[in-house]
């Protein structure tokens, strides 16, 4: 019975167990046969979930890399660049006496005749590149003199073939005239862009301020395999061209008088600009100490720009806005008098700079005499509420926008009636020289300012289409027409006048009347002003034609400490009148003065007799320093503009003779001292009436030379 049941028990667990397999395989059989659909259907549509799985696969054997832009230059208005591209190199060494390249040794073999070869190249010591070179580490770099090295640096030592010794290229910027406006140019530094790659990045100057435009946009290639693709979204965008309004010939006989007023005057700062009075064109600037942006010589953590961060007290220059204001107010009576030399206001002082011997002045030789005590009293006539309205119309103590980084928008002590009173002759305020000129141009433009600005245009660099212009632009009209009029009327007088301050600055022997205004303002530090000229800023602001003026120019410096003229205002004078002349004659076309500029030629390597003959019959003024071979420089450079009869000075080997210098200026006779390396002792103000040694002396007997100089009549 038992037995029966068992049997029973195990046929129907069988039969369970043969239905659950048959189950399990129909179960099974469904799965694969919906999984392979699903595989059929992969396979045809390559597609899972909305994922492309071609394009998944493609991404995973896809490499990205990144294209960087071509930085676009920055040329002059004539068309010349100033800033392009360039390659730079680091140097380094291979120590590793293990390192081979086809069997041959590819590390330092001879320290010694490395540090030999590769030392006068890159101006480092050879004791310390050889100790570097023979120490123990496997690999070293060189110190800092052999990084950045130029392209022909680099190709000199690699026809060295000296084994171990490699390079690293990366992107520079090469700018071709050195430190020619160095400070409206700028620098860039190199920085590692998303993917390591080097690029450069402005930090200075036009550089800087454009350097979205200049800099352009990295593009992305993929490959897959040797199949590369760009799309449009992400193809290379290279940067634009800039051009400036900077006219480079105007520019490099700017940058020529300013080495020799400042190596002249060794002066803590000085600055020049060149402004079209009519559409705000910077047609010329320059300031010193510059710097190399090639090698960055003279940079240093504190640089700043001076056309747009150097504030300072402007001084009388600041008389003519005061003047307009008095003008415009009906507050100005030239012909009545006051009496100069001191004016007490509230137990302080305001004295004139010439002392309490001039007496009964009229307030129109308050302006022709910069008399500081004349117009203390104008702006006590004007009131201090509307005087402070005329600092504002002139838009000072406002930034100008001009382009450049880091503008200052300048400041002013005006509290108490003193502070009021020293602001109009210029102290108590601080300005920078593009507020100056902006205010200046009302004069020029019947009471209307304009900016000034720096960029003439940008341009696509492979099609040249214009991307976007530089214009003039009226920022106001302080004054009217008829006060901007009679404000040239009253600076022609400073230049006229036997008593003006600016009388140095006449060009009426060729054929110009210039409007003028000097300026001198003392040096404050830790709260307290500075005594004496040494201490002083002397600065020009010149208006030419004075009638309907073309050109504002404007001249300042900082702190002297020799005064190479018996006025400063004639040391600033040999910079403005060839400059003025030059931007004259070379852009006026319906008046041209007795004064013509000639395009110089390059000398260089021509006999002293050829080279001085062919300078001469242009109509320079020629004296080699030297007495054979070749000619090896010239202090203006073939190619760039001169007015004739000015002093062109070449060098060459051998004996070195005194010149006669007869109607020499003193700024050329300092110019051939500094050539010669002779000290010049100088007496008397004008041109040369005598010299203490004699033409045709040589120089190596006579280390100090005395000129004696005379005004002619």
């Amino acid at each position: 019975m038992k037995q029966s049941k068992r049997r029973q028990l195990g046929k129907k667990i069988t039969g369970n167990a043969k239905k659950f397999g048959l189950l399990l395989g129909l179960f099974a059989l469904i799965i694969i046969v919906i999984m392979g659909g699903r595989l059929f259907q992969i396979a045809g549509v390559k597609t899972v979930n909305n994922h492309n799985l071609t394009a998944a696969t493609r991404m995973t054997f896809m490499q990205k890399s990144t294209v960087p832009a071509t930085r676009g230059q920055i040329l002059s208005s004539n068309g010349s660049v100033l800033a392009d591209n360039s390659t730079v190199y680091d140097m380094y060494a291979v120590l590793d006496k293990k390192q081979k390249v086809n069997g041959k040794a590819d590390y330092v073999t001879d320290p010694k005749k490395a540090a030999e070869e590769i030392a006068p190249i890159i101006g480092a010591n050879q004791n310390d590149l050889y100790s570097l070179l023979s120490s123990n580490k496997l690999q070293v770099e060189l110190g800092t003199k052999a990084k950045n090295l130029s392209v022909d640096q680099y190709n000199q030592i690699k026809k060295l073939n000296l084994s171990g010794i490699k390079f690293t290229a990366q992107p520079a910027r090469y700018y071709p005239n050195n430190r020619m406006a160095s400070h409206i140019i700028g620098l860039t530094n190199s920085v590692s862009n998303s993917v390591g790659q080097k690029t450069l990045n402005g930090v200075l100057g036009i550089e800087a301020y454009k350097n979205t435009a200049l800099r352009g946009k990295d593009g992305v290639t993929t490959t897959l395999g040797s199949d590369v693709q760009t799309s449009k979204k992400n193809q290379v965008k290279n940067g634009s061209n800039v051009t400036l309004t900077i006219n480079e010939k105007l520019q490099a006989t700017l940058e020529n008088r300013m080495d020799v007023l400042f190596s002249g005057t060794k002066a803590k700062s000085a600055s020049a600009f060149v402004m079209e009075a009519k559409t705000g064109k910077i047609v010329a600037a320059t300031q010193r100490p510059n710097f190399d942006p090639n090698t960055q010589d003279g940079l240093s953590d504190a640089w700043e720009n001076l056309l747009n961060q150097g504030a300072f007290e402007p001084g009388s220059t600041m008389k003519t806005i005061t003047l307009a204001a008095a003008i415009q107010e009906k507050k100005w009576q030239p012909n009545a008098t006051y009496k100069s030399g001191t004016l007490d206001i509230n137990g302080q002082k305001v004295t004139d700079a010439f002392g309490n011997n001039a007496g009964m002045l009229t307030y129109r030789q308050a302006f022709e005499r910069s008399s500081n005590v004349g117009f203390a009293k104008i702006e006590q006539s004007l009131g201090a509420k509307t005087w402070k309205s005329y600092i504002n119309r002139f838009h000072f103590l406002k930034k100008t926008g001009v382009e450049l980084p880091n503008e200052q928008s300048g400041s002013m002590s005006f509290e108490q009636p003193i502070d009021q009173a020293n602001t109009s002759y210029g102290q108590a305020i601080r300005t920078t020289p593009a507020q100056m000129l902006q205010a200046y141009s009302a004069f020029a433009n019947k009471g209307t300012m304009v900016k000034p600005y720096l960029v003439a245009k940008t341009t696509n660099p492979t099609t040249g289409k214009t991307i976007s212009t530089g214009k003039t632009t009226k920022v106001g009209q302080p004054i009217s027409a008829s006060t901007a009029k009679e404000v040239l009327s009253n600076m022609e007088g400073v230049v006229n006048a036997d008593d003006g301050t600016a009388k140095q600055y006449s060009l009426a022997d060729a054929g110009y009347q210039v409007a003028a205004k000097t300026g001198t303002a003392q040096v404050a530090e830790n709260g307290k002003y500075l005594d004496g000229l040494t201490n002083a800023i002397h600065s020009v602001m010149a208006l030419v034609p004075g009638d309907n003026p073309k050109y504002i120019m404007y001249i300042v410096v900082r702190q002297p400490q020799v005064f190479p003229d018996a006025n400063i205002q004639i040391t600033l004078n040999n910079v403005f009148r060839p400059v003025m002349l030059q931007a004259l004659n070379d852009n006026d076309a319906t008046v041209k003065s007795a004064t013509k500029t000639v395009e110089l030629p390059d000398v260089r390597g021509k006999s002293i007799e050829d080279a001085e003959k062919t300078l001469t019959d242009l109509g320079m003024k020629v004296t080699t320093v030297g007495s054979k071979g070749k000619i090896t420089a010239q202090t203006i450079k073939g190619g760039q503009s001169a007015v004739k009869g000015q002093l062109i000075l070449l060098s060459a080997s051998g004996t070195v003779t005194v010149p006669d210098m007869s109607d020499w200026t003193k700024n050329e006779v300092l110019s051939w001292g500094n050539l010669a390396g002779v000290k010049i002792t100088l007496s008397g103000s004008g041109y040369v009436e005598k010299q203490s040694v004699k033409a045709g002396s040589g120089v190596s007997n006579h280390k100090n030379i005395t000129v004696t100089f005379k005004e002619k009549d």
